[in-house]
This record gives C-alpha cells, structure tokens and sequence, in this order.
C-alpha cells in the first residue's frame, strides 16, 4: 500500500472509521483517497493492509494489479472451478463473479477464510453481502464460503476438483508457511485438476526476496513462473503471483524460475 494514499479522515472528517476484533488482532476499516481523489474503503489487519475496495459504480472493481492479474488464469487454461484460500474482503471473488467477461461468468469459486470475523466485516463494509444474494447458496450457487483453516481445506478437497487454486493468504504480513509446506503443496495439487494451476501472492520488493517460495514450489511442480504486478497508483512493496504448474504455460510477461 502506497504513502501516497491519504487517510480518509484526514480529507473529509465525515467519513467513518470502524474497529473490529478478529483472530489476528484489531481489523480496522477506513476510507482513503487516491491522489486523484478516488475514495478507497481499506480493511488493515495486524499490521498490514489486508484487502480495499472502490465504492459505488466500481465496488466490484479490484484495487490492486495482482487481483485483476488473477484473470490471466484464463488466457492459461480453460477454468470452470477456482479455490481461492484466503478470502479477507473478497476483492477478486466479487470481480470474478460480476464480471462481463463470458470465460470468467463460466467459472465458480470457493473462497476459504479462516476467521468468521473477517467474513462478517466483507459482508458489512466491502460489499460480499451484494455478491453473495446474487451468487452464493440462494442464487447461482457460484460462490461458495468455507470459514476454516486453508490447510484442512485443501486436504479435504476431492481429487481433481480445481483447476485452479489461489494463495492469497497470510498471518499478518508475512505468507501462512504451512499452506507453503511440502505436504501441503502435494495435497493442494492432489485437488488439482491435470495441468492446473496453483497462483501464491507474493510481496516482494525484489525477486531475490522470493527465492524461497520458488524453491519449496518447484520441489512439487514442474514449471514455475513470476507475474510481476506492479500498480502504477500505489508505489508501496511490489506484488507478485508465482504461477506454478505441471504443464507449461505461454504468456509473453511470464519470467521463467
């Protein structure tokens, strides 16, 4: 997240701040400004800022590159089902599911968040309750909520079940090691489809910084691959999503690791 971004109650003392407690410490939500005066709903959590929404007509939009990069999925492999560990406000599950692009309107996603808090606070405040009338149990039946730990939810996935699974989590600021651990990474492949592909959010400054996490992936995978995200609005520490998969995969910004 960018200094450059302004504390909403700094710019306009009528926007609201709320406090809620969560597994991981205090979840704060507050409104900012982008310096082109675009208000952003953020959602900061033990440290870190953990997910943001626009509001009004763009409420479904993601903030942040690496969201809107998940789509690159699709330009890889035909997907109809996404797990996505790690839920925070649910910024990509809302774009997947209102998007208007017809290879995503096909897909259905699974969304495991471990703390029911957080869940309650995407529901109030980043707009998943508008998503999920639409979507969830009562409507298309596209999005699914696991409230649990990401780990048992991979192992208790059914063989080839996902064509693709995103890590999207973290304690605090730092990566959820145990989705990382070898036996994890063998049971998420298990629940993968063949040649599916598994995408991990990476916050790194440099790709020397994420050598660990290319390591433990090729250990499991055959091809791994870095999706640089950088955000022009935001110049905090770069996004990356490391692809990796056993089939290879051909996009012209992917750096092969």
């Amino acid at each position: 997240m960018s200094d450059s971004l302004i504390c909403g109650n700094e710019a306009d003392p009528l926007l609201e701040e709320y406090t809620y407690p969560t597994m991981f410490g205090d979840a704060d939500v507050f409104t900012m400004e982008t310096d082109d005066g675009v208000p952003v709903r953020a959602l900061y959590v033990a440290g870190g800022f953990q997910s943001a929404t626009y509001l009004g007509n763009r409420r479904f939009e993601p903030v942040f590159a690496y969201c809107r990069a998940i789509d690159r999925a699709f330009d890889m492999r035909p997907v109809r089902r996404m797990l996505m560990i790690g839920g925070g406000a649910f910024s990509y599950p809302k774009h997947l599911l209102t998007s208007d692009d017809v290879r995503l309107q096909a897909a259905s996603i699974d969304v495991v968040e471990i703390d029911p808090a957080i869940v309650d606070v995407a529901r109030r405040h980043f707009f998943l309750d508008e998503v999920e009338r639409l979507h969830g149990p009562a409507g298309t039946g596209r999005l699914g909520i696991i409230v649990g730990d990401g780990v048992e939810a991979v192992r208790a996935a059914a063989p080839s079940t996902y064509d693709v699974v995103v890590n999207d989590s973290f304690d605090g600021t730092n990566p959820t090691s145990g989705l990382l651990a070898p036996e994890t990474l063998q049971a998420t492949k298990y629940a993968m489809t063949d040649g599916g592909l598994y995408l991990v959010n990476a916050v790194s400054e440099t790709i020397g910084d994420i050598e660990a996490f290319v390591w433990t992936l090729h250990e499991v995978f055959v091809h791994v691959y870095l999706l640089r995200c950088p955000d022009e609005d935001f110049d905090g520490s770069e996004n990356n999503l490391i692809v990796a998969s056993d089939a290879p995969a051909d996009l012209p910004d992917l750096l092969v690791l």
